[in-house]
């Protein structure tokens, strides 16, 4: 078997292969410091406020479907990372809230994105990443 790690794509790299990359470079680090949690699950976790959301809140501020949304939010309950009852105002809706078990693995994926951060600020200067985060999040954020 060839051995390809840190190989150049064939291509010019395009802007979702880059990202891809930078991905990459996340989970691995995640997976080190919060193992139980998987980045699609932390994207979730990450817009939960403090009183929590319905399944179909959540779905649409992390632009997912309802149906799937409710597949992470099973998965992050059977981990112990969020609670589901039954939402005040409709009984037929269910409201997530996290549980301090979530919040520990927000917090730990944290520092982790912020160590990244830090050595990419490093790496390439500070106010090259400045103008960076600050271009990406216009384009991100609209």
């Amino acid at each position: 078997m060839t051995h390809v790690k840190g190989r150049l794509p064939a291509v010019e790299p395009h802007l979702p292969m880059l990202m891809g990359m930078v991905f990459g470079k996340i989970r691995s680090r995640l997976s080190d410091e919060a193992p139980e949690l998987r980045p699609s699950q932390l994207r979730v976790l990450e817009w939960l406020p403090p009183e929590g959301l319905t399944i179909s809140e959540l779905a649409v501020c992390a632009e997912m479907t309802t149906q799937g949304c409710g597949q992470f939010v099973r998965q992050l309950e059977g981990l112990g990372m969020v609670e589901v009852a039954v939402a005040e105002h409709d009984a037929r809706a269910r409201r997530v809230r996290i549980t301090e078990r979530g919040g520990d693995a927000i917090r730990r994926a944290a520092r982790v994105l912020q160590a990244c951060d830090e050595e990419w600020s490093e790496r390439v200067g500070p106010e090259r990443y400045r103008v960076f985060r600050e271009v990406l999040a216009e384009v991100a954020l609209d």
